[in-house]
């Protein structure tokens, strides 16, 4: 019979299976809201929030399984793009679609989860400088030693301009961030695997309890199952996340994995989504 350190070892290996799997179930949207409405896909499969300031996501599979996460994309001031989780398998057609926003200059992975994109799109792009939060280093070496040896966050602060931020999240495991982008009426944020949106969760029983039991969904929740490996001190992180967002209110959020929102009230909703965990 295991002993009880191995029995929580197998446990702790299930539980990040469950939480790389996450994003397979997402199927039934929300009602779509005029921005979305508005927002145009190109013919690859972006999703163009801002034209003007150049600030996109993507959805795309991440494993053989079919399990989708999100890609962020800004402007940054010097006029060249931010990739922040670089798309695994990228397509010709949607680099090419790219393009036309401008030239890639920094790939992010956001945590020590979003790292499987890197080393292709360094291909792609051997100019681009390769960032990620000082924490998520060792998890990406170990997990993906393919991919390019990344600088830390503070090395983004001379490329993004006044439009665009990136905040390294105090307190973690395997580092976190989260990156906003000014567009048309507001500002856009990408939440990483802090906040989540998925309209439905299905699948295998295991995985419908986990959410349930994290209370991780469906719907938009802040993501408690997956920061229960990326983050030491969870008041501490939402604490600093909610100053950001009152600082720069959203008008759309892009989760790491499930669906954009980008609803009237969103920057209220969001505060009211941390309130609980940091009073």
């Amino acid at each position: 019979m295991p002993a009880d350190g191995e029995l929580r070892l197998r446990f702790k290996r299930q539980m990040v299976f469950f939480v790389e799997q996450s994003a397979t179930y997402d199927a039934r949207r929300f009602e779509p809201s005029e921005r979305d409405v508005a927002m145009k896909k190109t013919a690859a499969g972006w999703t163009v929030i801002d034209e003007r300031h150049g600030v996109l996501s993507y959805k795309y599979a991440f494993n053989e399984q079919g399990a989708t996460t999100n890609c962020f994309v800004a402007r940054m001031g010097n006029g060249q793009l931010l990739v922040v989780s670089p798309p695994y398998r990228i397509s010709a057609d949607a680099l090419k679609d790219l393009a036309a926003y401008g030239e890639v200059g920094a790939l992010m992975a956001n945590n020590g989860f979003h790292h499987l994109g890197l080393a292709e799109w360094r291909g792609h792009f051997p100019k681009a400088r390769v960032f990620a939060p000082t924490d998520a280093f060792a998890r990406i070496k170990k997990k993906n030693p393919g991919a390019p040896e990344p600088e830390a966050l503070s090395g983004l602060k001379e490329l993004l301009g006044a439009d665009v931020t990136v905040t390294e999240a105090p307190a973690t495991k395997c580092g976190e961030s989260w990156t906003t982008a000014k567009i048309e009426g507001g500002y856009a944020w990408f939440g990483s695997d802090i906040l989540i949106n998925l309209p439905k969760v299905d699948g295998p029983l295991p995985m419908r309890l986990m959410f349930k039991l994290t209370k991780s969904g469906p719907g938009y929740r802040v993501f408690n199952l997956t920061m229960k490996f990326t983050v030491k001190d969870k008041k501490q992180v939402l604490t600093r996340l909610a100053e950001d967002l009152r600082k720069l209110p959203p008008t759309v959020v892009v989760p790491a994995h499930g669906d954009l929102l980008s609803q009237a009230g969103l920057a209220e909703e969001t505060q009211q989504l941390l309130a609980p965990f940091i009073a």
